[in-house]
């Protein structure tokens, strides 16, 4: 089996919801969101089987919204979804899923 997971995808854009397009709300979640899930589907027998860990890394922006992010933050938020349904169903199989949120970092 495979003990442990973690899942730290995270690319953002700046853009009003008026002038991002589709395509940039797509390519977003792509990484953001559906890159956790792909992954997380691949490996989860081999966790399970371990009784491991899954950790997925979302944002402190996954539960609450800042202006001109809206693409970052549905992308996350449904990390955050994810993360919460997966642990209520890994539960019985004694596997733990932790939700990390940090802050926003910045450069120096």
């Amino acid at each position: 089996g495979l003990w442990g997971l973690v899942n730290n995808a995270g690319v953002s854009t700046f853009g009003e919801v008026e002038f991002t397009s589709l395509d940039k709300y797509k390519e977003v979640a792509e990484i953001n969101l559906w890159g956790t899930v792909r992954v997380t589907k691949a490996f989860l027998p081999l966790v399970r089987r371990a009784k491991g860990r899954v950790v997925n890394i979302a944002s402190m922006l996954g539960r609450m919204v800042s202006p001109s992010r809206s693409c970052y933050c549905i992308s996350k938020f449904g990390v955050e979804a994810f993360s919460d349904c997966l642990r209520q169903e890994m539960y019985r199989w004694g596997v733990r899923v932790i939700l990390i949120e940090p802050s926003n970092f910045v450069a120096a």
